[in-house]
């Protein structure tokens, strides 16, 4: 088993669904994984979650700063959670992965939302 890090913008409170992120989110979370990755070295797996659902940003954001990985919410299925309804990801993540050169960037994700509130 190897360490690494995961890089999160959880005091970024209250948080936004992904389709609310602004673009200084995206900005400053590569400015800050770059320098993680800068500090750490290239021995040590990095990665990135940019909250809440912001997957797109965060396989961007993994491109740019050469992290190794993100962490997707929503990939499969649709949840409630704090932030309201997200919808499931997988088939535009994995698109724009590939369409921004970033296949070997890896998806880690939960099958359902780690914070969530069932509906029955």
């Amino acid at each position: 088993m190897q360490d690494g890090i995961c890089i999160e913008n959880m005091h970024d409170i209250p948080y936004v669904k992904s389709h609310e992120l602004r673009p200084e989110t995206t900005a400053i979370m590569t400015r800050v994984c770059a320098e993680v990755r800068r500090v750490v070295g290239s021995q040590v797996p990095c990665g990135v979650q940019i909250l809440a659902g912001g997957n797109l940003e965060a396989v961007a954001v993994a491109q740019a700063a050469n992290l190794q990985f993100i962490r997707a919410e929503g990939f499969v299925f649709g949840h409630v959670g704090d932030e309201g309804y997200h919808d499931s990801c997988a088939g535009s993540l994995l698109r724009y992965r590939r369409q921004i050169g970033a296949d070997d960037v890896m998806i880690f994700t939960d099958i359902k939302k780690k914070h969530r509130f069932d509906v029955d």
